[in-house]
């Protein structure tokens, strides 16, 4: 009995490959949520931890490599010149639909205002944020966490999973005001070069033409986002919402809207201006007890297929792989609403080699 369990012990500490850990704390302010107004929630005490292990190495400049890297190492970069990390101290909601451009997901920030000329209406508007810390020098700003990581591996055309106990939860001993059912995370692989290039040509890399969005915690909701899915939504989603254990299909913002848009099921997910809204590309998503770690964990691919096990979300290639990584507050779930603010939030991502751990 007493080897059984070293060996089971063995194996899960033998298939982790990656750990990231990342505690979000979003702090009470006066204004309103993406539906109702403009909001900006700070964030107080981030905690990032990457560690690896089984044959991987993790570094953030593919120049030292370690077991374990931590938020200093991503604030603090070295020799990584054009290095683009943000950590921010303020968080916004924002909304994508998964573009990529220059290698850079694009995010639309969003501001939701009473509308005069429609009879006082919340109307939205959004401009482009795709332009990252890089214009303003400050690793610190910004409205979504973002940076860069290089995994280097000998293998070749490893699936990488996400352990049961990725997601995003309630920090421990915090109010549950539902913030974390509108958050999301997401990865774009950017390329890969030979484990003996040299650490500035996989710095350099930025090919990456498509994302892989998460969505953590889809089967649950709060009664504020369902009155919110009434409002904005089809009544069609709400029913489904009463259900307890259903995915709201909602569309991302993919560009610009300098008139505002009147939030009057104008952005509901089967009846939006095409030109302005779409669906979110190569989404996935894993359910509560996915985030919990628990049993009963359930994950759809981008297929909308559930996943036997664990949920694949790349492969990695031999040598060095360099891999952005997001979390954000997506402005267009139902969830993202005045009531959710003064939450506090952790993300937990973790990745495996086997698909079932």
């Amino acid at each position: 009995m007493t080897n059984n369990k070293k060996e089971r012990k063995n194996k899960k500490l033998k298939s982790l490959v990656l750990l990231l850990f990342l505690t979000i704390v979003l702090l009470s302010t006066s204004t309103y949520a993406w539906f109702t107004a403009n909001r900006t929630v700070s964030i107080e005490a981030i905690d990032i931890s990457v560690a690896a292990s089984s044959g991987l190495q993790i570094s953030t400049n593919a120049k030292d490599w370690k077991t374990l890297i931590t938020n200093d190492d991503i604030i603090n970069v070295t020799d990584y010149t054009n290095a683009v990390n943000q950590v921010p101290n303020v968080l916004a909601p924002v909304s994508t639909v998964g573009t990529v451009s220059n290698g850079k997901i694009v995010f639309f920030d969003g501001a939701v205002e009473g509308d005069d000329d429609n009879g006082g209406a919340m109307s939205l508007t959004t401009s482009a944020t795709h332009a990252e810390v890089h214009e303003s020098g400050d690793n610190t700003v910004g409205h979504f966490v973002a940076f860069d990581i290089f995994l280097k591996t000998e293998d070749n055309n490893v699936p990488i999973y996400l352990t049961n106990g990725s997601g995003v939860k309630v920090t421990e001993g915090e109010a549950d005001k539902g913030l974390q059912y509108a958050a999301r995370y997401g990865f774009v692989i950017e390329g890969n070069v030979a484990s003996t290039a040299s650490h500035t040509s996989a710095q350099a890399l930025a090919t990456g033409t498509s994302s892989i969005i998460v969505e953590p915690n889809y089967d649950a909701h709060t009664i504020n986002g369902v009155n919110n899915a009434l409002t904005y939504y089809d009544k069609n989603d709400v029913q489904e919402l009463s259900s307890g254990a259903t995915y709201v299909p909602y569309v991302g913002v993919k560009a610009a809207i300098a008139t505002p848009i009147v939030l009057n099921r104008t952005n509901a997910w089967n009846t939006y201006d095409t030109s302005k809204f779409g669906p979110i590309t190569n989404l996935m998503r894993t359910n509560v007890a996915y985030s919990d770690g628990g049993a009963g964990y359930v994950a759809y691919d981008a297929s909308n297929t559930q996943s036997a096990h664990l949920l694949q979300v790349f492969t990695l290639r031999s040598g060095i792989t360099k891999i952005r990584v997001y979390m954000w507050v997506e402005g267009q779930d139902i969830d993202c609403e005045n009531a959710a603010s003064g939450a506090f939030i952790s993300y937990k991502i973790g990745f495996t080699l086997d698909d079932d751990v």
